[in-house]
C-alpha cells in the first residue's frame, strides 16, 4: 500500500473503503479492464494532503478509455495526443480568466501539487462504459466522496469548491457555505452549455476569494 497523508487516513483506511477496494479488486481478477490502474486510484489524495487543499474540483468518474485515466479528475497523461473535449474547455475557461502565460499541462500535476484536489465522485470505471461503477453502486460515494467533502467542510476554512454540472451540484448540500466559497457552473462537456462554462470566471473568482482570506492563490497558468 502506498504511503498516504494521515489527514486522509480516517477515510482511505476505513472499513467501508476497504470493502470498495475489494469489490474493485474482484472485478480486476475477472479480467474486467478497470481504470485507472490500481496504483493510481487514490492519486488525487496522494498528490494533495488534507492540510494543503485550497480548491476542490469535483468530477464524476474517470475517463473510460484505455490510457487516459490517471487518478486526477479531468487530467490525462502527457502521451495523450488528442485531449478530451472537457479538458479543452477547462483550459479555455482558464484562458478566459488569465490570457497570459502557457496552457496548463494536461496531467494537471502542478494544480494538484499546489493545493487543488481533483476528485472524481466515483474513483473507478470499466473500459468503454462511462459511469459503470457509479451505476453498479460499487460504493465510492458513500465510502470516500461524501466523507471527504464532509471532512473538508467541517475541519477546514476558506476553501473553494468548484461544482460543474448537475451531478457535482448534487453534493452542494454537504458543504458549509458560511465557511467556504462554492462556485457552480455548467459542465465543461461539449454536450452542455459550453459557452456559459468558458465564461464562468471560476479560476479568477477562486483566487480572489483565497487572496481575500490571506491564502496563497493558485497558479492556474505557467509563466511564458
Amino acid at each position: 500500500m502506498m504511503k498516504r497523508d494521515s489527514g486522509w487516513n480516517s477515510i482511505l483506511l476505513s472499513a467501508e473503503c476497504r470493502e470498495v477496494l475489494e469489490r474493485v479488486a474482484d472485478l480486476r481478477k475477472k479480467d474486467k479492464h478497470v481504470y485507472p490502474s490500481e496504483k493510481n486510484v487514490f492519486r488525487a489524495f496522494e498528490d494533495c494532503t488534507f492540510e494543503k487543499v485550497r480548491v476542490v474540483i469535483l468530477g464524476q468518474d474517470p475517463y473510460p478509455n484505455k490510457g487516459q485515466a490517471i487518478g486526477r479528475a479531468f487530467a490525462v497523461p502527457k502521451s495523450t495526443k488528442v485531449l478530451p473535449r472537457s479538458l479543452e474547455n477547462i483550459f479555455k475557461a482558464v484562458l478566459h480568466d488569465y490570457p497570459g502565460g502557457l496552457r496548463p499541462e494536461q496531467t494537471l500535476e502542478s494544480w494538484a501539487n499546489h493545493g487543488v484536489l481533483l476528485l472524481n465522485t466515483t474513483l473507478t470505471v470499466e473500459d468503454g462504459s462511462p459511469n459503470s461503477h457509479a451505476k453498479a453502486k460499487i460504493g465510492w460515494k458513500r465510502a470516500v466522496t461524501i466523507p471527504t467533502l464532509k471532512k473538508l467542510s467541517a475541519e477546514r476554512e476558506h476553501l473553494v469548491f468548484m461544482l460543474w454540472g448537475r451531478h457535482a451540484k448534487s453534493f452542494e448540500h454537504i458543504l458549509d457555505q458560511r465557511r467556504h466559497r462554492v462556485l457552480k457552473a455548467s459542465h465543461p462537456s461539449p454536450r452542455r452549455d459550453v459557452e456559459s462554462f468558458r465564461g464562468c470566471g471560476h479560476f479568477r473568482k477562486a483566487n480572489d476569494y483565497l487572496s481575500e482570506h490571506g491564502i496563497e492563490p493558485i497558479i492556474w497558468r505557467r509563466d511564458a
